[in-house]
């Protein structure tokens, strides 16, 4: 009986906290999260808050902070947020563009703010909520330490050195001092997204139609452009999936209309990639990042010896680009060569064992020999996967050790040791099996095993393992007795909001999403001559893969801060280099396929080799004159760009006769005295 009133009295001043905490929280919209860590200090948190509340003459950030209770009973998790008109300001100041009145986006300007296509006496909507969180998050990790401020109060750690110009947030991150820093996303906003996004309520839907506009307006361009790439090619393998379906079905004579359809791939993975720099000029444009030039702040990570940026006048630390190089080719590279050639190792033993289940099968030939056949290359496509995912972790150490400053070049080196690794990881089989075994229907085996096995685990990751994670923070949560963590976000009281994202995984970005796409792109274009049916298998897995991403963005993951994105920067190259490099295996596999063979007979060697190159050229030659022939920017773009640089022109022209008027008034008067003087 005591106990059971105990509990009931708890439970009763729990429900009291919660709505003193509702209440509280009810003129305050928090925006961004920063969670402390456990060691930290009151004093640090305190002092913390102070910065991120003073002005900006006096080194913070004039935004709203409120200190809120976390799961240990500690206050230790800070709410930030920010007046719409000082996010206004903020956005004026980073530059950021707007959708104008008249149709044009360009930088906005709080003075012409009744111009804006969105604009409201209230100020509100003018931005979104991840607008407004990214500029929060720009003024945060701009908040610097002052001449007088050394060392971060309250900390012991020796390594807690301020210096003048030093960003406050990075020092808290390297001391180990702030846990997590996320933007909080907003429940009735992230459940029209769902309802519209991976519920098929549409059969437009199954297809890839997805609200690429609110996606942007929720989760950021870079988000945005990730998932807008991947419709479009979902979109863009419709017609060879399309056409090799039909080659499947009715080619039952062994003609050799694979080779028109090898054609036909290879160009068609020009003319997408060339409309999708269409698509993705369009998008950047809309959304102000088109031509977006942005001044990179140090990594979090970068160290070196104290100095000062040329650029911006402030203390930061420098590190000589010899240093970097000396690493990069000294170190990285040769170990990323190591590694290439253990997975050439780990090919040779495939072979090996592929060779004695087949020699199994050729001396017994029973049911159960023939499936053993195909164990290996079923076995070799799971350990191609691992070594993928263990080489990753390498290659994210060597590129951190290589301290580069900016995080763009950064991540630059890391997707060329990924492409590499993964080239040869997941190719460099199927070119031994096609030029020098020269086995097709091997090749062709080989190929969709590699294909549909590693698609099949790969959507056991996408599907299975969100839902593992969910029901680990389901538990995690009702263990730190939070029973509506299992709830949708929209079901939980604001006050308790942060405590369940805080349970969340943090999201990573879009590279392993990207890098997927790469691997599948070759599979489907590198040896289409061989097996048509390999769009079939891509365009069934990327339908599911739309839906289990955005699974995955909007519940199981925290919310990700928006990055400004013009297009999906490296990996557009990448993809148009391994456009190039399917013209040349495809040729090659047209000119050793037994259909073509007697074609050239009487022609030597030499002439067989001269005319595919002829061919490889003539093909390249299209692919060249297609990408020029499709503009990278539709004309009503391009019109836009032009007046925008027009209007920029006529703004500093009249800015220029407008002080050279000033000047003429002021100067005026004291040349009248001259005059009079000289009289």
């Amino acid at each position: 009986m005591f106990r059971r009133q105990k509990a009931q009295d708890e439970g009763e001043k729990e429900q009291l906290l919660d709505e003193g905490e509702t209440e509280s929280l009810s003129d305050f919209r928090p925006l961004v999260v920063l969670e402390f860590s456990s060691k930290t200090t009151p004093v640090t948190r305190e002092w913390m808050k102070a910065k991120i509340e003073a002005s900006k003459k006096h080194g913070g950030a004039e935004l709203n902070a409120k200190m809120v209770v976390a799961k240990d009973g500690e206050e230790r998790v800070l709410l930030v947020s920010a007046p719409q008109e000082r996010l206004l300001h903020g956005a004026e100041q980073m530059g950021l563009k707007k959708k104008y009145k008249d149709g044009s986006v360009r930088a906005f300007t709080f003075a012409e703010r009744q111009n804006i296509e969105d604009y409201t006496e209230s100020l509100e909507g003018m931005l979104t909520m991840s607008q407004s969180q990214y500029i929060i998050k720009v003024e945060l990790d701009n908040i610097r330490a002052l001449e007088t401020e050394n060392h971060i109060p309250g900390c012991s750690n020796p390594k807690a050195r301020l210096y003048k110009g030093k960003s406050l947030l990075s020092r808290m991150v390297s001391c180990h001092l702030l846990d997590k820093m996320y933007p909080v996303h907003n429940p009735e906003q992230l459940k029209r997204l769902q309802h519209d996004w991976y519920h098929l309520h549409e059969p437009k839907q199954l297809m890839g139609r997805q609200p690429i506009e609110t996606i942007r307006g929720y989760f950021g361009e870079s988000v945005a452009m990730y998932f807008s790439f991947l419709g479009h090619y979902t979109k863009a393998l419709v017609v060879p999936t399309v056409i090799g379906v039909l080659y499947y079905l009715f080619n039952e004579s062994g003609r050799n209309d694979f080779v028109i359809f090898a054609v036909f791939n290879m160009i068609w993975a020009t003319v997408f990639l060339e409309t999708w720099k269409r698509t993705s000029s369009e998008h950047a444009y809309n959304w102000g990042t088109l031509g977006r030039q942005v001044f990179e702040e140090p990594r979090a990570g970068f160290h070196g010896k104290l100095g000062v940026n040329r650029i911006t006048g402030r203390s930061e630390p420098v590190y000589p680009s010899w240093k970097r190089l000396l690493r990069i080719y000294g170190v990285s590279f040769p170990i990323v060569i190591l590694c290439m050639l253990v997975a050439v190792v780990v090919m040779m033993i495939y072979f090996w064992a592929e060779n004695i289940a087949k020699a199994k099968h050729k001396e017994e030939n029973t049911m159960l020999t023939k499936g053993l056949v195909l164990v290996p290359s079923i076995i070799y496509s799971v350990v191609i996967i691992l070594m993928n995912q263990a080489y990753r972790t390498l290659a994210q150490y060597l590129t951190k050790n290589e301290n580069h400053r900016e995080q763009s070049s950064y991540e630059n080196y890391l997707i060329v040791k990924l492409v590499l690794f993964d080239f040869v990881n997941c190719f460099l089989c199927l070119f031994y099996i096609a030029f020098v075994m020269q086995d097709m229907n091997y090749l062709r085996q080989s190929l969709a095993i590699l294909l549909i096995v590693q698609q099949l685990v790969g959507q056991l990751q996408e599907t299975l393992l969100p839902y593992l994670l969910m029901t680990k923070r389901i538990k995690k949560g009702e263990k730190s007795g939070l029973d509506h963590v299992s709830k949708p976000l929209h079901e939980i009281p604001r006050s308790k909001q942060a405590e369940v994202e805080s349970l969340m995984d943090r999201y990573e970005g879009t590279f392993d999403d990207y890098l997927e796409l790469f691997w599948q792109f070759g599979y489907v274009f590198l040896f289409s001559a061989v097996y048509p049916m390999a769009a079939f298998w891509a365009l069934a897995n990327n339908i599911m893969e739309i839906r289990t991403d955005a699974f995955k963005m909007c519940r199981i993951f925290q919310r990700p801060f928006m990055e400004p994105a013009a297009n999906i920067g490296a990996w557009q190259t990448v993809f148009e280099v391994m456009g190039f490099i399917a013209v040349m295996t495809n040729t090659a596999l047209i000119g050793m396929s037994p259909e073509i063979q007697p074609l050239l007979e009487g022609y030597t060697t030499v002439q067989k080799v001269l005319i595919f190159v002829a061919a490889e050229h003539l093909i390249i030659f299209i692919k060249v004159v297609l990408a020029f022939a499709i503009p990278d920017m539709p004309e009503w773009v391009e019109t836009q760009m032009g007046r925008i640089e027009y209007q920029s022109t006529q703004a500093l022209k009249k800015q220029a006769q407008l002080h050279r008027t000033r000047w003429m008034i002021t100067s005026a008067p004291s040349l009248d005295n001259e005059n009079y003087n000289h009289s």
